[in-house]
């Protein structure tokens, strides 16, 4: 699939196609020493997903690039994935311009099924 943005071209790199008509889909994201965040997915599939953040959230500056954290995927309709997961944060880009300008998009790679997080 490719995009077209202001005369230049972009190839999608993802492996594997991602679902973005998703309702009430929720990640909760709990770093140490921090309040658990819960943000809407903006798109999923089976080894990652997309989440929405408001450019002046002080959750932007706790995360970097590469940094593994615990999730909890919120799927009201029962649809993997679902539960609890370790997952990397792949990148985090700032939108140039259409209705997500003001918002940051993360992108989160699933990395492994967790039963339970250690405290």
């Amino acid at each position: 699939m490719e995009f077209e943005q202001k005369d230049k071209r972009f190839k999608e790199r993802r492996a594997k196609h991602r679902r973005t008509q998703l309702r009430n889909y929720r990640v909760e994201i709990k770093l140490i020493g921090a309040p658990i965040y819960q943000f809407r997915v903006r798109d999923v599939s089976s080894d990652g997903a997309g989440i929405l953040i408001k450019e002046d959230s002080k959750f932007l500056s706790m995360i970097e690039v590469g940094q593994i954290v615990d999730t909890e995927f919120i799927s009201p309709e029962g649809t993997d994935p679902a539960g609890n997961f370790r997952a990397e944060i792949r990148h985090i880009t700032e939108p140039n311009e259409g209705k997500n300008k003001g918002h940051y998009l993360v992108g989160l790679k699933i990395l492994e099924k967790a039963d339970h997080f250690e405290e």
